[in-house]
C-alpha cells in the first residue's frame, strides 16, 4: 500500500511537471510568432524585387528589406480588399518623411489595371526610388532626370546615358510618350519632360487643359469623380473650377532601369498610404 501511494504521487509530480513544460512551450511559441508578425508590421519586413525596372542597384529575384518604421507602419482599419474597395488604414508615427532619392515599396497604383483610377490591391507592390516627394517639382532633360528634392537623386548616371543613346525606334514600344503625360505640348517624353510638381496635401493647382491631364487621377482619387475639360473649363462633379487643393500628399517614382520600368511615368502619381516603407539599400 505505501508503495502504491509513493508511485501515485510521484505520477502526480510528473505530470505537473511535465504540463507546466507543455505551457511554457506553447506561450513561448504565441510570444515568438507574436514577435516575428509583429516586427513584419511595426518595423520590417522582406520582400522580393521582380523584374529588371532597379537594375543595376538591385538585380531580379534579390530580397530587400524594407524599414516600414521610418515613414510609420501602417495599420488597415479595414480588410475587405475585392475590387473596387478602397484602402483604410491609418498610419503611425515615424522617424521622417519619404524623400527624394529614397528607394521604396509601394502598391501599385494601378492595382487592378485600371489605367483610368487609382485603384489598390493588397500584395501588388513595386520597388521604386521616389524622384519626388509631395511639393517637388520633377521633370527630365535630354535623359537626366531631376527634382528640386534631392541633387542628384540616386538614379544612376550610366542609365541616363543608356537611355539618352536609345534611338526613338527602340522605346516606341516601350513607352516613349509616356502613358501618364503623353503629347502634352507635343514635347513630354521620357526623356524630356517637366517641370511637373508633385501633388501635396492644401497645395493648389490650376485646372487649365494640361492641369486636368496630369492631376485627373489623382482628384478622381479625392473626390470619387475624375474631371473634365469641356469647353474651355475644367468641370468637377457638374461644376465648374479654375483650381483644385489636394487633399492628400502624393509621390513620383521611377526606376533606377530608366529606359525600361513602369512607374509614375506611366502609371501616375502614388498616393501616400499606398507607401509600405523605405529599402535599405545596403546588400
Amino acid at each position: 500500500m505505501a508503495w502504491e501511494r509513493i508511485r501515485k504521487l510521484l505520477s502526480s509530480r510528473d505530470a505537473d511537471r511535465i504540463a507546466s513544460v507543455v505551457i511554457w512551450v506553447c506561450v513561448c511559441m504565441v510570444g515568438l510568432a507574436a514577435l516575428h508578425f509583429g516586427r513584419r508590421v511595426l518595423v520590417c519586413d522582406q520582400f522580393v524585387i521582380r523584374g529588371v525596372s532597379m537594375t543595376p542597384t538591385f538585380a531580379s529575384g534579390q530580397r530587400v528589406w524594407v524599414r516600414k518604421y521610418l515613414m510609420g507602419p501602417r495599420i488597415y482599419t479595414r480588410f475587405k480588399f475585392e475590387e473596387g474597395e478602397p484602402l483604410r488604414c491609418i498610419r503611425l508615427p515615424g522617424f521622417r518623411r519619404l524623400r527624394a532619392g529614397d528607394i521604396a515599396v509601394f502598391n501599385s497604383p494601378e492595382g487592378w489595371e485600371n489605367s483610368h483610377v487609382v485603384t489598390f490591391q493588397v500584395n501588388y507592390v513595386y520597388a521604386k526610388r521616389c524622384l519626388g516627394a509631395p511639393g517637388d517639382t520633377v521633370g527630365a532633360q535630354k535623359g537626366h532626370y531631376y527634382s528640386t528634392g534631392a541633387d542628384p537623386v540616386g538614379i544612376p548616371v550610366k542609365q541616363e546615358a543608356v537611355l539618352r543613346a536609345t534611338p526613338d525606334s527602340s522605346l516606341t514600344g516601350r513607352g516613349l510618350e509616356a502613358g501618364q503625360f503623353a503629347g502634352l505640348h507635343g514635347q513630354w517624353t521620357i526623356r524630356d519632360f517637366g517641370p511637373l510638381v508633385v501633388p501635396e496635401k492644401g497645395m493648389t493647382v490650376p485646372l487649365d487643359s494640361m492641369g486636368v491631364r496630369l492631376y485627373a487621377k489623382s482628384i478622381c482619387y479625392e473626390t470619387g469623380t475624375r474631371p473634365e475639360w469641356s469647353q474651355g473649363q475644367a468641370w468637377l462633379n457638374g461644376r465648374a473650377l479654375s483650381e483644385y487643393t489636394f487633399q492628400k500628399n502624393w509621390y513620383f517614382f521611377v526606376g533606377d532601369h530608366i529606359v525600361d520600368s513602369r512607374d509614375s511615368r506611366y502609371l501616375g502619381f502614388v498616393p501616400e498610404e499606398f507607401v509600405v516603407g523605405i529599402v535599405a539599400e545596403g546588400r
